[in-house]
């Protein structure tokens, strides 16, 4: 088991998993973060959900191609399009782990398991993430339907990148901002022509504003959903607590009761085409207090 004491914290004031976020299967991925109660994908389902409602009713619209920056090893699809909670998850993982089935053995398995699962959206999810291992097993999978390895950070997108994103309805992420910023989301904003909604949860200690600001320039109005701040998972340590609050001091943001309480903590953004932002309001479609996952201000 990881020393959480030992694990280094980088200049972001986050503890350094890498040895979990590339690893040929998802057995470490899911122990380990499970230790520490990551939530953001359970806590982030029901905003999407209701989002995917909200999105077919506006652009009457039936099945969605969703872009998941930051994708992993596929969880917010298997959650969105499979019903599937990270408790369930992690136990269908702890389980295999202590089979010591072989990853070949546990591809095949995760296949069968999740091509016999009835889908509870119609989504078809594009992954983006750099580490490759992780994609790959989920498209193999099935738990993804396509996927782009690239680092749109520092390169541009390719030919084949620009087909598996060009017409997506929607472009989420539960925690990527902080690993990428404004580059990735410029070059995802330059494919097509569909102007998809842009999802993001982002934890308190990054900006959104670079991102927001960049797609101002494109005709688009970003919300903050006020009133509301979503739990991602558990400081590991002391230290790492210490530097998350060093971090929001340093923006001028006071610690909320999720982070006093030992928890990193997250907002939720919307950016979408002004038009429709301005239609439908944020505050209207996602009403805070119907949330169940969220921490409402006072």
């Amino acid at each position: 088991m990881i020393d959480t004491d030992r694990l280094e914290i980088n200049p972001d004031g986050k503890a350094v998993f890498d040895h979990i976020y590339d690893a040929p299967d998802p057995r470490q991925y899911y122990l380990t973060l499970g230790k520490y109660s990551y939530l953001i994908p359970d806590a982030s389902k029901s905003v999407f959900l209701r989002l995917y409602d909200a999105y077919r009713t506006m652009r009457s619209a039936t099945r969605l191609n969703v872009v998941d920056v930051g994708c992993s090893y596929g969880i917010n699809a298997a959650l969105h399009k499979f019903g599937l909670s990270m408790s369930e998850l992690q136990a269908r993982y702890a389980a295999k782990s202590a089979e010591q089935v072989s990853t070949d053995e546990l591809r095949i398995d995760d296949h069968r398991f999740f091509r016999a699962l009835e889908l509870q959206e119609d989504l078809v999810f594009t992954g983006l993430d750099v580490a490759e291992n992780a994609v790959r097993y989920a498209v193999e999978t099935r738990i993804l339907d396509g996927a782009v390895t690239e680092d749109l950070e520092h390169q541009a997108l390719s030919d084949s990148a620009m087909l598996a994103i060009d017409g997506a309805d929607l472009v989420i992420s539960t925690g990527a901002i902080g690993y990428v910023g404004r580059a990735t989301f410029e070059r995802i904003a330059e494919v097509g022509t569909s102007r998809p909604w842009i999802a993001a949860f982002v934890l308190r200690q990054f900006s959104f504003a670079p991102i927001a600001s960049m797609l101002a320039e494109r005709g688009y109005t970003t919300e903050l959903l006020e009133d509301a701040i979503f739990p991602q998972r558990r400081f590991v340590n002391g230290e790492e607590r210490r530097e998350a609050i060093v971090k929001l001091k340093g923006m001028d943001r006071q610690p909320t009761p999720l982070e006093r309480d030992g928890w990193f903590a997250a907002n939720f953004f919307l950016a979408r085409p002004t038009n429709e932002a301005e239609a439908w309001p944020l505050e209207d479609l996602l009403p805070s207090q119907k949330l169940p996952s969220a921490t409402i201000k006072n």
